[in-house]
């Protein structure tokens, strides 16, 4: 009786890579495709519009080579505020730790902002509500009426079906807005404030321990509140801890009339100043 020795033969390793290869092909082309249906938009125009706390449509939205995201033409459906972005590149991945934001990074050319409020008396976009008040305190610009009454974006649900989705909830990376125009208007629709030829880096991180820091970098070409000031060429630049927020920079060219705020930390250098004159020396 005669035993076949013969082995099976052995797949090539070229076999395994064509189908590897072609596998990522596929699933390239489908992300590809899946990016440019309905579903997805709407998916995306829904998380926008949390955010926002008002309806956005997207004009036109691709995938890139590396499958990140590029909007054109995002606006804002409002009757009292307006959201206008030229083009918006989005890095998201759909693989990541659970609890994490699924967007690493927004960065947006071209923003036109109408800030105003509603009937509810909440500011739309209502992200920008606590930043806005936060823009005069800072500059010692008087706040309009509207913008210092109107509660926090925390406070007022973004849509009926849930609480509005804070923007470190959203976003795990760096924000870049560039050449943002922003308009402040009051509830019949008149302009109060208003800002022009600015861009703002504002970059979260997570400790180990879990405590959430964030660094804001804003530059703005001028800063006009109606009967009031103009500001030109301002530099704000803060540190923000928790609820905590540290200035580090406040600075423009031109106060328009204003009184110019004291330096960061002028308060704090008084006190050890004044720690440091001896005892028989003060008054």
């Amino acid at each position: 009786m005669e035993t076949d020795l013969r082995q099976p033969p052995k797949r090539r390793p070229r076999t395994w890579i064509w189908k590897g290869t072609l596998a990522v092909a596929l699933a390239y082309g489908a992300l590809q495709v899946l990016v440019r249906t309905d579903v997805f938009r709407s998916q995306v125009e829904e998380e926008l519009s949390r955010l926002a706390g008002m309806e956005v449509r997207i004009g036109r939205m691709r995938a890139t080579e590396s499958l990140n995201l590029k909007i054109r033409d995002a606006i804002g459906i409002s009757d009292v505020a307006g959201i206008e972005a030229r083009v918006a590149r989005v890095r998201w991945r759909l693989f990541r730790p659970r609890g994490t934001p699924m967007l690493e990074s927004v960065r947006v050319d071209g923003l036109a902002l109408t800030i105003a409020p509603d009937d509810a008396g909440a500011l739309q976009p209502a992200f920008l509500g606590r930043l806005s008040r936060n823009v005069f305190a800072w500059t010692g610009l008087p706040v309009p009426a509207e913008l210092a009454a109107a509660p926090d974006a925390e406070a007022v649900p973004a849509r009926p079906d849930g609480p509005a989705r804070s923007l470190e909830e959203w976003l795990g990376g760096p924000l870049v807005l560039q050449n943002v125009s922003v308009r402040w208007q009051d509830a019949q629709g008149l302009l109060r404030a208003s800002v022009s030829g600015m861009d703002v880096v504002w970059t979260p991180l997570t400790t180990p321990k879990g405590r959430r820091v964030s660094h804001l970098d804003c530059r703005a070409a001028e800063i006009k509140v109606v009967n009031g000031p103009r500001i030109a060429d301002l530099r704000l630049e803060l540190v923000a801890v928790e609820d905590q927020r540290f200035l580090v920079t406040l600075q423009a060219a031109d106060w328009g009339g204003a009184e110019p705020p004291p330096a960061p930390g002028a308060e704090a250098r008084e006190l050890l100043d004044a720690m440091d004159v001896p005892l028989d020396v003060r008054p």
